[in-house]
Protein backbone atom coordinates (compact mmCIF):
# COMPACT_ATOMS: atom_id res chain seq x y z
CA UNK A 1 0.00 0.00 0.00
CA UNK A 2 1.35 3.16 -1.02
CA UNK A 3 1.26 6.56 0.98
CA UNK A 4 -0.84 8.33 -1.46
CA UNK A 5 -3.30 5.62 -2.00
CA UNK A 6 -6.47 6.87 0.24
CA UNK A 7 -6.24 10.55 -2.35
CA UNK A 8 -7.36 7.95 -4.80
CA UNK A 9 -10.07 6.37 -3.27
CA UNK A 10 -13.60 6.80 -3.45
CA UNK A 11 -15.51 6.05 -0.57
CA UNK A 12 -19.37 5.55 -0.61
CA UNK A 13 -22.47 3.35 -0.85
CA UNK A 14 -22.81 1.21 -3.21
CA UNK A 15 -25.00 2.00 -5.84
CA UNK A 16 -24.76 -0.20 -9.33
CA UNK A 17 -25.60 -4.07 -9.61
CA UNK A 18 -21.96 -4.37 -10.25
CA UNK A 19 -20.70 -2.87 -7.00
CA UNK A 20 -22.88 -5.13 -4.78
CA UNK A 21 -21.83 -7.93 -7.02
CA UNK A 22 -18.46 -6.72 -6.46
CA UNK A 23 -18.34 -6.23 -2.94
CA UNK A 24 -20.37 -9.78 -2.28
CA UNK A 25 -17.38 -11.52 -4.46
CA UNK A 26 -14.53 -9.56 -2.63
CA UNK A 27 -16.17 -10.72 0.97
CA UNK A 28 -16.21 -14.43 -0.22
CA UNK A 29 -12.77 -14.05 -1.71
CA UNK A 30 -11.28 -13.14 1.52
CA UNK A 31 -13.57 -14.69 4.17
CA UNK A 32 -12.70 -17.95 2.17
CA UNK A 33 -9.32 -17.02 2.07
CA UNK A 34 -9.55 -17.09 6.25
CA UNK A 35 -11.16 -20.03 6.25
CA UNK A 36 -15.16 -19.02 7.13
CA UNK A 37 -16.84 -20.34 3.91
CA UNK A 38 -18.19 -23.58 5.33
CA UNK A 39 -16.97 -26.17 2.60
CA UNK A 40 -21.29 -26.53 1.48
CA UNK A 41 -20.85 -22.92 0.60
CA UNK A 42 -22.02 -23.26 -3.09
CA UNK A 43 -21.81 -19.45 -3.85
CA UNK A 44 -18.53 -17.67 -5.23
CA UNK A 45 -21.21 -14.00 -3.70
CA UNK A 46 -20.90 -14.17 0.13
CA UNK A 47 -24.10 -12.41 1.18
CA UNK A 48 -27.41 -13.62 3.47
CA UNK A 49 -31.27 -12.63 4.32
CA UNK A 50 -30.19 -9.44 5.59
CA UNK A 51 -28.48 -8.49 2.75
CA UNK A 52 -32.02 -8.54 1.08
CA UNK A 53 -33.53 -5.91 3.39
CA UNK A 54 -33.99 -2.79 1.86
CA UNK A 55 -32.53 -1.11 5.31
CA UNK A 56 -29.48 -2.77 4.53
CA UNK A 57 -26.69 -0.50 3.33
CA UNK A 58 -23.08 -1.52 1.88
CA UNK A 59 -20.19 0.36 1.77
CA UNK A 60 -17.48 0.63 -0.90
CA UNK A 61 -13.72 1.86 -1.17
CA UNK A 62 -13.43 2.22 -4.92
CA UNK A 63 -10.17 2.33 -6.82
CA UNK A 64 -11.03 2.80 -9.82
CA UNK A 65 -13.64 0.28 -11.18
CA UNK A 66 -12.08 -2.02 -8.61
CA UNK A 67 -13.48 -2.38 -5.19
CA UNK A 68 -10.74 -2.62 -2.68
CA UNK A 69 -12.68 -2.83 0.94
CA UNK A 70 -16.21 -3.22 1.99
CA UNK A 71 -18.18 -3.29 4.86
CA UNK A 72 -22.22 -3.57 5.50
CA UNK A 73 -24.77 -1.79 8.32
CA UNK A 74 -27.93 -4.01 8.86
CA UNK A 75 -30.21 -1.81 11.14
CA UNK A 76 -32.52 -3.86 13.21
CA UNK A 77 -35.53 -5.28 11.90
CA UNK A 78 -38.56 -7.96 11.96
CA UNK A 79 -35.56 -10.86 11.15
CA UNK A 80 -32.97 -9.18 13.87
CA UNK A 81 -29.39 -8.82 13.21
CA UNK A 82 -26.86 -11.41 12.43
CA UNK A 83 -25.62 -11.26 15.32
CA UNK A 84 -28.44 -12.59 17.34
CA UNK A 85 -27.50 -16.20 16.39
CA UNK A 86 -25.35 -16.23 19.21
CA UNK A 87 -25.59 -13.33 21.04
CA UNK A 88 -29.58 -12.20 21.40
CA UNK A 89 -29.58 -11.91 25.03
CA UNK A 90 -26.46 -10.06 24.41
CA UNK A 91 -28.04 -7.34 22.00
CA UNK A 92 -31.27 -7.27 23.70
CA UNK A 93 -29.84 -5.38 26.62
CA UNK A 94 -29.22 -2.59 24.23
CA UNK A 95 -33.05 -2.47 22.31
CA UNK A 96 -34.21 -2.02 25.97
CA UNK A 97 -35.89 1.55 26.36
CA UNK A 98 -36.25 1.68 22.43
CA UNK A 99 -32.67 2.47 21.42
CA UNK A 100 -32.35 1.37 17.99
CA UNK A 101 -29.02 -0.99 17.50
CA UNK A 102 -27.66 -2.22 13.87
CA UNK A 103 -24.78 -4.38 13.11
CA UNK A 104 -21.43 -4.10 11.36
CA UNK A 105 -21.12 -6.50 9.20
CA UNK A 106 -19.58 -8.59 6.33
CA UNK A 107 -16.16 -6.25 6.75
CA UNK A 108 -13.17 -7.30 3.89
CA UNK A 109 -10.18 -5.65 2.46
CA UNK A 110 -8.75 -6.62 -0.61
CA UNK A 111 -5.49 -8.65 0.95
CA UNK A 112 -3.53 -8.32 -2.38
CA UNK A 113 -2.83 -5.33 -1.99
CA UNK A 114 -1.90 -5.32 1.92
CA UNK A 115 1.00 -7.16 3.34
CA UNK A 116 0.20 -9.01 6.50
CA UNK A 117 0.85 -6.46 8.79
CA UNK A 118 -1.36 -3.51 7.33
CA UNK A 119 -3.17 -3.72 10.48
CA UNK A 120 -0.60 -3.08 12.63
CA UNK A 121 -1.75 -0.94 15.81
CA UNK A 122 1.64 1.09 15.26
CA UNK A 123 0.96 2.16 11.21
CA UNK A 124 -0.88 4.91 11.71
CA UNK A 125 -0.83 6.04 7.76
CA UNK A 126 -1.92 2.71 7.00
CA UNK A 127 -5.02 2.17 9.52
CA UNK A 128 -6.46 5.43 8.03
CA UNK A 129 -7.26 3.55 4.99
CA UNK A 130 -10.18 1.45 7.44
CA UNK A 131 -11.02 4.21 9.58
CA UNK A 132 -11.82 6.35 6.79
CA UNK A 133 -14.35 3.74 5.76
CA UNK A 134 -15.80 3.30 9.25
CA UNK A 135 -16.33 7.24 9.54
CA UNK A 136 -19.12 6.67 6.03
CA UNK A 137 -20.35 3.79 8.20
CA UNK A 138 -20.49 5.68 11.85
CA UNK A 139 -21.85 8.73 9.80
CA UNK A 140 -24.53 7.26 7.83
CA UNK A 141 -25.83 5.08 11.14
CA UNK A 142 -25.56 8.43 13.24
CA UNK A 143 -27.47 10.68 10.84
CA UNK A 144 -29.08 8.53 8.33
CA UNK A 145 -30.28 5.45 10.14
CA UNK A 146 -30.83 7.47 13.51
CA UNK A 147 -28.72 4.70 15.46
CA UNK A 148 -28.36 4.40 18.64
CA UNK A 149 -25.91 1.59 19.42
CA UNK A 150 -23.68 -0.15 16.41
CA UNK A 151 -22.85 -3.71 17.77
CA UNK A 152 -20.04 -6.13 15.80
CA UNK A 153 -19.68 -9.89 16.48
CA UNK A 154 -15.34 -9.79 15.78
CA UNK A 155 -12.45 -12.54 15.44
CA UNK A 156 -10.52 -12.45 19.09
CA UNK A 157 -7.40 -11.11 17.58
CA UNK A 158 -8.64 -7.90 16.39
CA UNK A 159 -10.49 -6.96 18.71
CA UNK A 160 -7.72 -4.57 19.98
CA UNK A 161 -8.29 -2.42 17.10
CA UNK A 162 -11.87 -2.32 17.60
CA UNK A 163 -11.43 -0.89 21.00
CA UNK A 164 -9.08 1.80 20.22
CA UNK A 165 -11.59 3.44 17.77
CA UNK A 166 -13.88 3.17 21.36
CA UNK A 167 -15.97 -0.58 20.56
CA UNK A 168 -16.50 -1.32 24.22
CA UNK A 169 -16.60 -5.34 25.43
CA UNK A 170 -20.29 -6.42 25.18
CA UNK A 171 -19.66 -10.18 25.64
CA UNK A 172 -16.92 -13.06 25.23
CA UNK A 173 -15.82 -15.57 23.31
CA UNK A 174 -18.36 -17.51 21.59
CA UNK A 175 -18.25 -19.48 18.18
CA UNK A 176 -19.95 -18.67 15.28
CA UNK A 177 -21.56 -21.13 12.34
CA UNK A 178 -21.91 -18.41 9.56
CA UNK A 179 -18.47 -17.95 9.62
CA UNK A 180 -17.28 -22.05 9.69
CA UNK A 181 -17.36 -21.99 13.53
CA UNK A 182 -15.13 -19.42 14.04
CA UNK A 183 -14.44 -17.74 17.00
CA UNK A 184 -15.82 -14.47 17.78
CA UNK A 185 -16.23 -11.79 20.84
CA UNK A 186 -19.09 -9.67 21.21
CA UNK A 187 -18.60 -5.96 20.97
CA UNK A 188 -20.60 -2.03 21.09
CA UNK A 189 -20.05 1.02 20.57
CA UNK A 190 -22.83 3.75 21.64
CA UNK A 191 -22.85 6.43 18.74
CA UNK A 192 -24.23 9.33 20.94
CA UNK A 193 -21.08 9.05 23.45
CA UNK A 194 -18.36 8.21 21.59
CA UNK A 195 -17.37 11.25 20.42
CA UNK A 196 -16.85 12.22 23.97
CA UNK A 197 -14.82 9.25 24.22
CA UNK A 198 -12.17 9.87 22.12
CA UNK A 199 -11.65 13.61 22.74
CA UNK A 200 -8.84 12.47 24.26
CA UNK A 201 -7.08 11.22 21.36
CA UNK A 202 -6.94 14.08 18.83
CA UNK A 203 -5.71 12.14 16.06
CA UNK A 204 -8.67 9.62 16.27
CA UNK A 205 -10.97 12.55 16.93
CA UNK A 206 -10.23 14.63 14.21
CA UNK A 207 -10.82 11.22 11.52
CA UNK A 208 -14.05 10.68 13.51
CA UNK A 209 -15.88 14.39 14.68
CA UNK A 210 -13.76 17.44 13.19
CA UNK A 211 -16.15 17.07 10.23
CA UNK A 212 -19.12 15.04 8.73
CA UNK A 213 -19.54 12.85 5.95
CA UNK A 214 -20.18 14.98 2.63
CA UNK A 215 -23.87 13.71 2.25
CA UNK A 216 -22.91 13.03 -1.44
CA UNK A 217 -21.20 9.85 -0.33
CA UNK A 218 -24.60 8.32 0.72
CA UNK A 219 -26.40 9.39 -2.43
CA UNK A 220 -27.71 6.97 -5.00
CA UNK A 221 -27.80 3.88 -2.99
CA UNK A 222 -28.81 1.10 -4.57
CA UNK A 223 -32.22 -0.50 -4.58
CA UNK A 224 -32.92 -4.36 -5.84
CA UNK A 225 -35.65 -4.82 -8.89
CA UNK A 226 -37.46 -7.78 -9.03
CA UNK A 227 -35.16 -8.83 -11.61
CA UNK A 228 -31.93 -8.06 -9.07
CA UNK A 229 -33.24 -9.80 -5.88
CA UNK A 230 -33.93 -12.88 -8.37
CA UNK A 231 -30.13 -12.57 -9.45
CA UNK A 232 -28.80 -12.61 -6.41
CA UNK A 233 -30.88 -14.37 -4.22
CA UNK A 234 -31.97 -17.12 -6.42
CA UNK A 235 -29.49 -17.21 -9.41
CA UNK A 236 -26.15 -16.63 -7.15
CA UNK A 237 -27.55 -18.18 -4.33
CA UNK A 238 -29.92 -20.17 -3.09
CA UNK A 239 -31.13 -18.26 0.20
CA UNK A 240 -34.46 -17.51 -0.91
CA UNK A 241 -35.02 -20.73 -1.34
CA UNK A 242 -33.89 -22.15 1.73
CA UNK A 243 -35.08 -19.56 4.57
CA UNK A 244 -38.24 -20.12 6.24
CA UNK A 245 -40.66 -18.90 4.90
CA UNK A 246 -41.71 -16.28 7.47
CA UNK A 247 -38.37 -14.66 7.10
CA UNK A 248 -38.77 -14.32 2.92
CA UNK A 249 -42.23 -12.95 3.43
CA UNK A 250 -41.05 -10.58 5.73
CA UNK A 251 -38.18 -9.64 3.02
CA UNK A 252 -40.83 -10.02 0.09
CA UNK A 253 -43.20 -7.24 1.68
CA UNK A 254 -40.90 -5.16 2.22
CA UNK A 255 -40.92 -4.44 -1.71
CA UNK A 256 -44.63 -4.79 -2.60
CA UNK A 257 -46.96 -7.39 -4.11
CA UNK A 258 -45.74 -6.82 -7.99
CA UNK A 259 -41.85 -8.20 -6.93
CA UNK A 260 -43.82 -11.04 -4.32
CA UNK A 261 -45.59 -12.37 -6.35
CA UNK A 262 -42.36 -12.55 -9.32
CA UNK A 263 -39.91 -13.81 -6.93
CA UNK A 264 -42.46 -16.80 -5.16
CA UNK A 265 -43.21 -17.85 -9.25
CA UNK A 266 -39.20 -17.80 -9.96
CA UNK A 267 -38.92 -20.45 -6.92
CA UNK A 268 -42.33 -22.32 -7.46
CA UNK A 269 -41.12 -22.61 -11.17
CA UNK A 270 -37.58 -23.99 -10.05
CA UNK A 271 -39.24 -26.08 -7.51
CA UNK A 272 -41.84 -28.00 -10.69
CA UNK A 273 -38.58 -27.97 -12.60
CA UNK A 274 -36.44 -29.67 -10.02
CA UNK A 275 -39.49 -32.21 -9.50
CA UNK A 276 -40.15 -33.32 -12.72
CA UNK A 277 -38.79 -36.76 -14.07
CA UNK A 278 -36.38 -36.69 -16.75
Amino acid sequence: MTEDLNCEVQYHVARTKDELRQAFSLVYKEYFHKGYIPKHYKSTLRLSIYNGLPSTTTFIAKQGKKIIATVTLIPDSGLGIPMDKIYQKEVDRHRYGGRKVAEVSQLAIDSSLFPKSWFSMFNFNKLIFIFRLFKLVLDYALYVDKIDTICIAINPKHQYLYKFIGFEEMAGLKYYGNVNKAPAVARYLDLHTAEHKVKERPALYKIFFSSKTDEAQFEGKFKFSKADLAYFFLQKSDIFRKIPQRDLGYILNSYGKDTSDYILEKIHSAEALAGTPS
